[in-house]
């Protein structure tokens, strides 16, 4: 192994820390693209990174088990049931709130049609592989073999949030929101979404399958407005991470007595 493999191998995770986030806000600030399509392209960023950095530290094996954990299976059903009930359990609280607050006059759905359905459902789950494999299938797999599992999650959340702010910019999908509640939003899925990882002994499949359900579910908030919208669900999510967090610990394992799986990453 020669000295550049090595020097990868000890900064790939923080180089993609800084470099997913810089790259992303080039996209909106110096292209020009119809607002669809930025997001398209900012999910891209993470996972390109994640397969470059690999292939540099540890070549064709590294690769091979990055994307090894996309099909990581043998995961007890239970995994499955828990990720779509939590996700959503999310959106309708956030229904559920808006018309406490007196927001929406009634829970109600969004007026889709069956392509909008299609479209949303793709997009969600082509977003979710992407930004899982670099977020925790590369960066939360380094960070885990020196770090605690709260910690870790942290670390990753910030920059990920940073990656958003450029959706909130104007001519963006959610230009007009709070930067700070996007920031939040993903400081604590990042924590939720770590637990699922370790919990499913390093497979990518239920931080997928709870990443690409809860964007997908946003169709129970009909009426309420998407800076509202945005807030609760930043509120929600951080309280599932505390939640997260309070039961099973800052390595987030349930029990004491259970060793945290081996999470291989080819290096």
């Amino acid at each position: 192994m020669n000295e550049k493999q090595t020097w990868i191998q000890r900064s790939g995770v923080f180089l993609l820390l800084i470099l997913t986030p810089l790259l992303s806000l080039a996209i909106p600030f110096f292209i020009s693209l119809p607002a669809e399509i930025t997001p398209l392209l900012l999910v891209f960023v993470p996972a390109l990174l994640a397969l470059l950095f690999s292939a540099l530290s540890g070549g064709r094996r590294a690769v091979a088990a990055l994307l090894k954990k996309l099909v990581q299976g043998g995961i007890p059903f239970k995994w499955y049931a828990i990720a779509l009930l939590m996700a959503f359990s999310v959106r309708f609280l956030i229904s559920l709130l808006a018309f406490i607050l007196g927001w929406i006059p009634a829970i109600q759905l969004n007026a889709w049609g069956p392509r909008d359905y299609l479209i949303i459902g793709v997009f969600s789950l082509v977003g979710a592989v992407m930004e899982e494999l670099g977020w925790r299938g590369f960066a939360l797999t380094q960070l885990l073999a020196r770090r605690s599992a709260v910690a870790s999650a942290l670390i990753i959340g910030i920059p990920w949030g940073l990656v958003h702010i450029g959706l909130v910019l104007p001519g963006q999908m959610n230009a007009g929101t709070s930067w700070l509640a996007t920031i939040l939003f993903l400081i604590g899925l990042s924590v939720v979404l770590t637990w699922f990882f370790i919990r499913t002994g390093g497979s990518l499949i239920i931080p997928i399958l709870y990443h690409a359900a809860q964007n997908f579910f946003v169709f129970l908030n009909g009426g309420i407005a998407i800076s509202q919208s945005l807030w609760l669900l930043a509120i929600v999510t951080l309280a599932l991470s505390l939640l997260v967090i309070v039961l099973a610990g800052p390595n987030m394992e349930s029990r004491p007595e259970e060793k945290r799986p081996v999470i291989l990453d080819g290096g």
